[in-house]
């Protein structure tokens, strides 16, 4: 999962663990340890603010800057940032994940899972900023900080939506691998008539989060899920059937994850900026239909839904956004 500022004054101490004679020492600069502490203070905010996530399981987090990584079991569990425990390490280029894989460092954020094993990996702004990787608009920081609410998001929502993963690997028939996010655009992405029914559903979807009439509202809502439904009865057939579940699936954990970064960045205690400019810089941006229609759908749920979405949608994982978009449309 992909695949985007508080500052507190609270210091992160990097204790580092026994190393080898004459190891460099490692310490992540003053400026990113304010940012890390900032987006886990972010984390807790969206948690009793704006997702509602309760009884967060405790799992790795990895940030990483050009020479120093930091580790934590409890950086998004502790109850409060000042009491996370981190150990430090340096690096010459490679990453060990907790499971240990190594990956080559430079800009990244991602959550994975498998089995009992989950854990979230980051780079630090310098990382990123190094890389020329800018959003002029919202700034680097708080971008970033949206982009760590969504993955820390998923790793709370794979329990929830873990079964219904399985039974999609089990269904493709396919690499693990190979399930992911994308996967729609990756087997359609170059289908002109699939393309422009996505690109159709999704700004009907955002419409109906700017209309104030609730009618046209649910009118709207209609015609894009008329839309999704006949687009996915004229591709998603024979092997390609377990798409439908795919894709309601993957809309679902990349939609409501750009939810709530987005949530969190127009908030007046959080991000601070202007929904205009969160919505073009943020929501709308990027190339990615998971994450773009994904929004859209949540915005639209949020809208419509008569019932507690998110508690679904971050907890208990009992329905996608699509299936909540339809309980909404027949009240």
């Amino acid at each position: 999962m992909r695949s985007v500022i508080l500052a507190v004054a609270l210091v992160l101490t990097a204790c580092t663990m026994p190393a080898a004679p004459n190891a460099p020492a490692c310490e992540i600069s003053a400026q990113d340890r304010e940012w890390i502490n900032g987006a886990l203070d972010a984390w807790r905010f969206s948690a009793n603010e704006i997702t509602g996530v309760r009884n967060m399981r405790s799992f790795d987090a990895v940030f990483f800057d050009d020479d120093c990584v930091l580790t934590s079991p409890n950086a998004f569990s502790a109850a409060t940032v000042a009491e996370v425990t981190w150990t430090a390490t340096p690096h010459a280029g490679e990453i060990m994940l907790p499971g240990g894989q190594p990956m080559p460092a430079g800009v990244t954020s991602f959550a994975s899972a498998d089995g009992d094993q989950a854990f979230f990996v980051m780079s630090t702004p310098s990382v990123w900023r190094a890389a020329d990787v800018t959003n002029d608009a919202l700034g680097l920081e708080t971008m970033m900080i949206g982009v760590l609410l969504h993955e820390g998001s998923h790793v709370a929502q794979l329990d929830a939506y873990g079964a219904r993963i399985t039974a999609i690997e089990t269904a493709s028939h396919l690499p693990g691998d190979d399930i992911n996010d994308d996967i729609v655009q990756n087997r359609f992405g170059e289908n002109a008539a699939f393309a422009a029914s996505v690109d159709r559903e999704t700004e009907l979807l955002f419409q109906v989060a700017h209309t104030r009439d609730d009618a046209e509202a649910r009118r709207l809502a209609r015609e894009a899920r008329d839309l999704m439904r006949t687009r996915q009865a004229r591709w998603y057939t024979g092997a390609d059937s377990y798409l439908v579940a795919a894709e309601d699936t993957w809309l679902t954990l990349e939609g409501s994850g750009q939810w709530v970064a987005y949530q969190w960045i127009v908030h007046p205690s959080g991000g601070g900026a202007e929904s205009d400019a969160a919505m073009a810089n943020f929501a709308r941006r990027g190339r990615w239909w998971s994450q773009k229609e994904g929004i859209a759908l949540a915005f639209a749920v949020d809208r419509l839904a008569g019932f507690d979405w998110r508690r679904h949608a971050f907890r208990d994982g009992q329905m996608t956004l699509v299936e909540m978009l339809d309980a909404a449309l027949s009240s």
